[in-house]
């Protein structure tokens, strides 16, 4: 296991001296990666036309990445842990450059599809260490501030994807939506390798779970599998059911495969903290909710209202700007709040935001969104960083990687989720406006589910 005593004393200099270039080397990560899972959105035609791809290969361009990152989220933190976060985060971003460019440069639908799922398994080694690294490098209120900071360059890429997306493409064409993370990643690695505190090295190696990573994959996988198929086929399906329950059984056998183990790479016991399992239902609530819907109100301004991507990525606007604002400002004061009521608080609010979306209607202007957006905007700048805090502060230094990686995990299966449940949903309407009310209607409802059980499993962290 690497040496887990505090960065600063690790580098052997008081932490303050370590400034901000550690987070900057983080958030450039970050940015970079949930950039790319919504990026590729408005490349899909250019992509479909030089690649002669059908839909079925343009869908697995989609999912390749998420899927990969969300299956190796727990692997990534429980090799951090061991191997060093620092190390991991440094040979996650080469990779992810490696991969970047052979997305740049694929000559077939098959290629890319595979250096996607590269792209998603270097993002993984990246994204599951940089909770952990935050909390390594920073304490106090330049940890909440840290943590701020991060959430709101995560939401900010999110929906920042489609408007650099279509600068890009109408630029310089589909295949700079990709080298475009060459020199960004070697920026990165840069600033990493220069301010990232150095471990030592492990003093008794340990047995890396190589089983349950595969079977996590596999669980996961046939669940996304079977939501989109019962989208086509129908939940009742004999082949629904059987994919689901194949999934079951799969997430069963991971469950007791991950007990038996000396080093498993989910450590079980980690649930057993009501605050723990509290955070990661909050997690998912904020990506099944609200960022699994862009994705369909992004189709409705486009193919319905006729905006182009640039100006679709604009009308996200009411959403970045409070996200901007209210990120920093809740990581700064989170340490002196009580921070079960900061995240019931803001799912809250969350669900009333999306609930003020409703209403639409064919002949609706995009402004109809306006206050809704803006009022999940500031509900997610709020809750985006407590959640970040809270899964880490819950854990032990020796478990930091690992919790990080299964918040993430948490996240990626959210967003998933969502976004096929959604699908199956908005399939039942023949008018789309209409499909997209139902769609609201759902969110919200998923969001004030979320926030009754976090205000119950975190009740100890009220005053």
């Amino acid at each position: 296991m690497v040496d887990q005593r505090p960065a600063a004393e690790i580098a052997g200099r008081p932490g303050r001296e370590t400034g901000w270039w550690p987070l900057a080397a983080i958030v450039a990560a970050v940015f970079m990666l949930m950039l790319d899972a919504t990026v590729v959105t408005v490349a899909v035609p250019g992509m479909r036309r030089d690649l002669h791809a059908g839909l079925g290969d343009l869908q697995w361009v989609m999912n390749a990445y998420t899927m990969a990152m969300a299956a190796s989220q727990l692997t990534a933190g429980a090799f951090a842990d061991r191997w060093g976060r620092r190390r991991s985060f440094l040979a996650g971003v080469a990779l992810f450059a490696l991969a970047s460019l052979a997305c740049g440069l694929a000559p077939t639908a098959a290629a890319l599809i595979a250096a996607r799922a590269v792209q998603g398994l270097a993002g993984a080694l990246m994204f599951a260490t940089t909770l952990a690294l935050i909390a390594q490098c920073y304490t106090g209120q330049a940890r909440g501030v840290a943590f701020g900071v991060r959430g709101t360059a995560a939401g900010l890429a999110v929906v920042l994807g489609p408007v650099i997306g279509g600068a890009l493409v109408s630029a310089l064409g589909w295949r700079w939506v990709f080298l475009v993370n060459v020199p960004v990643a070697a920026v990165t690695l840069a600033m990493g390798v220069r301010s990232l505190p150095r471990e030592e090295p492990a003093s008794e190696p340990r047995r890396i779970d190589l089983a349950g990573p595969c079977l996590l994959a596999v669980s996961l996988s046939l669940l996304v599998f079977g939501l989109l198929r019962a989208e086509d086929h129908g939940w009742g399906s004999t082949g629904s059911l059987l994919v689901f329950g194949a999934s079951a059984v799969s997430f069963v056998v991971f469950l007791v495969a991950e007990s038996r183990l000396r080093d498993p790479m989910l450590d079980l016991p980690l649930f057993r903290g009501r605050a723990f399992s509290g955070t990661q239902i909050g997690s998912f609530t904020v990506q099944a909710s609200v960022f699994a819907l862009l994705i369909y109100v992004s189709l409705w301004f486009q193919d319905q209202l006729g905006f182009s991507a640039l100006k679709t990525g604009l009308c996200f606007l009411p959403l970045v700007v409070p996200i901007l604002v209210a990120g920093p400002v809740a990581g700064a004061v989170m340490d002196r709040l009580p921070k079960g009521p900061l995240v019931a608080g803001s799912l809250a609010l969350l669900a009333v935001a999306i609930l003020l979306m409703t209403g639409l209607d064919a002949g609706s202007s995009w402004t109809h969104l306006a206050p809704g957006m803006a009022l999940a905007g500031l509900a997610c700048g709020i809750a985006l960083p407590t959640l970040g805090s809270l899964a880490v502060d819950v854990a032990d230094q020796s478990r930091l990687g690992m919790a990080s990686g299964v918040n993430n995990t948490v996240m990626q299966v959210g967003s998933a989720v969502g976004i096929a449940v959604y699908g199956a949903v908005l399939s039942r309407h023949r008018v789309f406006a209409d499909g997209l009310d139902a769609l609201f209607t759902t969110a919200s409802a998923v969001a004030l589910c979320g926030a009754v059980l976090t205000a119950v499993l975190l009740a100890r962290k009220w005053p």
